[in-house]
C-alpha cells in the first residue's frame, strides 16, 4: 500500500515539476497545478486532453508523471519512512522541471536550479540531523562538490560545446543527492549519465538525421542517470544513509 502511495506522489510531483517547467519558460508566476500548456503558456487544466488556446494535445506530461512515480517508488524502497524523503521528493520535483526545460529550450534555468537547490540543501541538512545520518550530508556536500569540479573541468575541455555552464550548475544538486545514498551510488550516475548521454546521441545521428554540430541538451541524461542511480540502490540493496 505505501509503494502505492508513493507512485502515486510520485505522478503528482511529475505533474508539479512539468508546470514549474512551463510556466518558467513562459516567465509566468509559479503556481504548481494548473496545468500549464508548454507551448503557449495557457492553464488549460489537467484534465483537458487538448489546450483549448493552442490546440497541443496533452501527453508527454502524463509520461513525465508516469516516469517519476516510478522513480519515487524506488526512492521509498531505499529511504523506506525517514525524514530524507521530504528533500528527496522536493528533488525530483526540481529535477523534473529542470529536465523539462532543457529539452525545451535547452536551458537549465537559474530561476529555479539555483534557488531550489538552495531550498533542498537545506532541507536535506535538517532531515540528516533528525535521522541522525550527519556523516552521510557531509558526504553529500563532497559529491556535489566532486561533481561540480568534474563538469566544470569537462566545461572548459570542451569550450561549452554540447555541454553548457547550466548543466555544471545543475551537477551540484545531483552530487549532493546521490552521494547523500553513497559514494557508489554517485559513482553510478556518472556512469548511467555517460551511457544515457551517448545512446542520445547515436538515436539523434542515426534516427533523426542530425550532425555533429546539433546541439543536444545534456541535463536530461545527467537528471536521469542521477535517478536511475539513486533508483537502483534504492531497489537492490537499499541507500540508508550512514
Amino acid at each position: 500500500m505505501l509503494y502505492v502511495l508513493s507512485a502515486l506522489v510520485g505522478i503528482l510531483l511529475g505533474l508539479v515539476g512539468h508546470d514549474l517547467a512551463s510556466q518558467v519558460l513562459n516567465d509566468q508566476p509559479l503556481r504548481p497545478l494548473v496545468g500549464t500548456c508548454p507551448a503557449c503558456g495557457h492553464g488549460r487544466g489537467w484534465q483537458r486532453g487538448e489546450c483549448p488556446n493552442c490546440r497541443r494535445r496533452t501527453g508527454r506530461e502524463y509520461l513525465v508523471a508516469l516516469i517519476v512515480g516510478a522513480a519515487a517508488v524506488g526512492v521509498y524502497a531505499g529511504l523506506g519512512s525517514s525524514w530524507s524523503l521530504i528533500p528527496y521528493a522536493g528533488f525530483l520535483t526540481l529535477t523534473t522541471a529542470l529536465m523539462v526545460t532543457d529539452i525545451d529550450a535547452l536551458r537549465i534555468v537559474d530561476r529555479l536550479n539555483l534557488r531550489g537547490s538552495a531550498v533542498l540543501v537545506g532541507l536535506l541538512g535538517i532531515a540528516a540531523l533528525l535521522d541522525g545520518s550527519v556523516p552521510a550530508l557531509w558526504r553529500a556536500l563532497l559529491g556535489g562538490l566532486a561533481y561540480f569540479g568534474g563538469a566544470f573541468l569537462l566545461f572548459a575541455l570542451v569550450r561549452g560545446r554540447g555541454f553548457g555552464a547550466g548543466d555544471v550548475k545543475l551537477a551540484v544538486i545531483l552530487g549532493v543527492f546521490a552521494a547523500y545514498a553513497g559514494w557508489v551510488v554517485l559513482g553510478r550516475a556518472v556512469f548511467f549519465t555517460a551511457a544515457l548521454g551517448g545512446v542520445v546521441a547515436i538515436v539523434a545521428l542515426v534516427f533523426f538525421k542530425a550532425s555533429r554540430d546539433t546541439e543536444l541538451p545534456y541535463g536530461p541524461s545527467m537528471i536521469l542517470g542521477s535517478w536511475v542511480a539513486i533508483v537502483v540502490a534504492g531497489i537492490g540493496s537499499g541507500m540508508i544513509p550512514a
